[in-house]
């Protein structure tokens, strides 16, 4: 396994939501992993990090420039259209085009996505599956 990843904005949110930004970017160096972000990704975080920033005190550049600080930003063209939500299909053609391995989300409709050419686990089997020191 090479540890090739798209992380899904619905868990950057809930780590950076509790400030724990911190310990995904531990993982990712723990593990050696390399995580994927495009700019689709990045500014779908920014947007719904505003909806969290509205009940807690969140730098949202900062905290986009926490994810650039442990992922690899690539560009990447549209050409998948099958995901569950057509507004998804980006974390589709991020894994494709990057090689990787795994989407890790919280969101069911992916997570229930039979047809995936990629495999999709929740943000508890990465837990569980890279642990790491709190």
């Amino acid at each position: 396994m090479k540890n090739h990843f798209v992380i899904d904005t619905s868990v950057l949110i809930t780590y950076a939501s509790y400030g724990k930004l911190y310990r995904l970017a531990n993982m990712v160096v723990s593990y050696n992993m390399k995580v994927f972000v495009n700019e689709h990704l990045l500014n779908e975080f920014g947007k719904n990090l505003k909806k969290v920033s509205n009940k807690k005190t969140i730098n949202i550049d900062e905290e986009i420039r926490s994810v650039l600080d442990f992922a690899t930003l690539v560009e990447t063209i549209p050409i998948f259209s099958n995901s569950p939500d057509p507004k998804d299909n980006f974390l589709f053609d991020l894994a494709l085009q990057t090689n990787s391995e795994v989407i890790v989300t919280k969101e069911k409709a992916l997570l229930n996505f039979t047809e995936s050419p990629i495999p999709i686990h929740d943000i508890k089997w990465f837990k569980e599956r890279f642990p790491i020191e709190l």
